[in-house]
């Protein structure tokens, strides 16, 4: 049953040994009420990639299937039996609470929400239903809360990242990474066209680049943000960062700092969304960092290299930067090595 109740007024008489006595009938209590339909709350769940709100639901080209909650308000004792409805034109979510649920005062139901034929209709505020039965009632078909704007749905046009066919992919090169190269991703942004049922570029877009490691204090994606571009008129967008940077700062490293090198890193392309059009990222790519086969060298030339740039010693890095450009094995990871050294002490420049 819905309501809580206390003993109320005096109606009823009762008769007991010829005195005439008066019982009180059972009466609501006041405060946070079951059949106010404003204090009952529902939400729609979306993937989180689309970073939306608890009224919008993200639609692409087909039905989108979502768990719709309801939420009893705070004081309101729910029995297992009670039944209710959340719905509007694009979804119908039902339910019948039983003890479990009934206890926690909530339900859930999965739905299918149905794609626009307009892209006119995203973003708009679309009233929904909400209807809960007493079953202690015993009148079937009588909604004891039956509101009629229990607050609004609101639609949102799926935007992705798709490469090369791969639905959620960007695509990052030069794998594996050099420290102190650059990475560089790219993707076309597309947006879903309810009108003309298929997926068109989504121009003029702000796209982030981010990364994290794969384990350690930078292993989530929060502040990892590298570099962003805008995608062209097609949808399609470029980034790029340099890797080996300083350690990061609040607002994440300069585009030319890069993520510190060692290890595999993960990177990927994140579009924010807007009112009328999700948000979304790719899935993470992960590169590893190429590695040098010091025995293929003589011996010790790691050790004289970083022995050298630790000194800041620019005469003998010349020596040995000289030595590596003449083997006839060197390999662009082993140049970029010495490289590295050389500007990161100043002594060469970084051209």
């Amino acid at each position: 049953m819905l309501k809580r109740l206390i003993a109320g007024a005096a109606s009823l008489a009762l008769t007991l040994g010829g005195v005439a006595l008066v019982a009180t009938p059972a009466q609501a209590l006041t405060g946070a009420s079951c059949d106010d339909g404003d204090a009952w709350s529902w939400s729609i769940a979306n993937p989180a990639r689309y970073q939306v709100g608890l009224h919008e639901a993200v639609v692409g080209l087909s039905e989108a299937i979502r768990t719709v909650t309801i939420k009893a308000p705070t004081g309101c004792t729910v029995d297992a039996g009670d039944t209710w409805r959340v719905y509007n034109g694009y979804f119908s979510a039902e339910g019948t609470f039983n003890t479990q649920e009934a206890a926690a005062g909530k339900d859930t139901d999965r739905v299918s929400v149905e794609v626009p034929t307009s892209n006119a209709v995203a973003g708009d505020e679309i009233p929904v239903k909400l209807k809960v039965n007493d079953s202690s009632a015993g009148i079937p078909g009588v909604w004891d809360v039956d509101e009629s704007n229990a607050g609004s749905l609101v639609l949102l046009r799926r935007t992705l990242f798709k490469y090369k066919g791969v639905t959620d992919w960007m695509n990052f090169i030069n794998e594996p990474y050099i420290c102190g190269e650059a990475v560089e991703g790219a993707a076309p942004l597309l947006r879903a066209s309810w009108t003309s049922k298929r997926y068109l570029g989504y121009a003029g877009r702000t796209v982030r680049m981010e990364y994290r490691l794969t384990d350690g204090p930078d292993s989530a994606w929060d502040n990892r943000f590298l570099f962003s571009d805008r995608t062209d008129d097609s949808g399609y967008v470029e980034l790029i960062d340099f890797l080996g940077g300083e350690e990061e700062g609040p607002g994440g490293v300069l585009s030319d700092d890069g993520p510190p090198c060692g290890g595999t890193i993960v990177f990927r392309g994140h579009y924010g969304g807007n009112r009328t059009s999700s948000g979304t990222w790719s899935n993470g790519d992960a590169i590893a960092e190429a590695t040098i086969d010091w025995e293929k060298y003589r011996p010790h030339l790691k050790e004289e290299i970083d022995a050298a740039g630790m000194a800041k010693d620019c005469a003998k890095l010349d020596e040995l930067g000289q030595e590596v450009a003449n083997l006839p094995n060197v390999t662009e990871v082993l140049f970029a090595y010495v490289f590295r050294w050389g500007v990161q002490t100043g002594c060469w420049e970084d051209d």
